[in-house]
């Protein structure tokens, strides 16, 4: 799919997200600035959740949770070697049946599992275009 704006890309990952049975892991990849927080804000709002322009990327905090029709996970591993996972619960997180979670920067969980999960990749076209690509 290939994003003219950010309001195409929270649109499509809203859509991506009302589509998803639960429990659900969406996985972002994409190089700085490639639009992985705006899609996290698009599923946000496709999971439930009321405020979706108070989604932010959780850089600092490393993991966000949101309540929706699920329980929300919003982590961001921009700030954690690949694979330095230790501590974090991340286990528990992607066990949780009820739960939606979402991972920007998701190349650094290196060798962790994620069976099922959906891989969305963001690349730029140009200063206003991004291509998306789902497995």
């Amino acid at each position: 799919m290939v994003s003219n704006s950010e309001q195409e890309t929270y649109s499509f990952a809203k859509k991506l997200a009302e589509s998803l049975p639960t429990p659900v892991h969406v996985l972002l990849y994409g190089e700085l600035g490639a639009g992985k927080t705006v899609f996290a804000k698009g599923l946000a709002d496709g999971f439930g959740v009321n405020e979706a322009d108070e989604v932010t990327s959780p850089t600092f905090t490393l993991i966000n949770q949101y309540s929706g029709r699920v329980r929300i996970y919003h982590i961001d591993l921009y700030r954690i070697e690949t694979g330095a996972l230790d501590g974090l619960g991340l286990e528990e997180i992607f066990d949780d049946p009820n739960a939606a979670v979402i991972v920007e920067w998701a190349e650094r969980l290196g060798s962790f599992e994620t069976p099922g999960a959906t891989r969305a990749f963001l690349s730029y076209i140009d200063d206003h275009s991004r291509r998306i690509d789902l497995c």
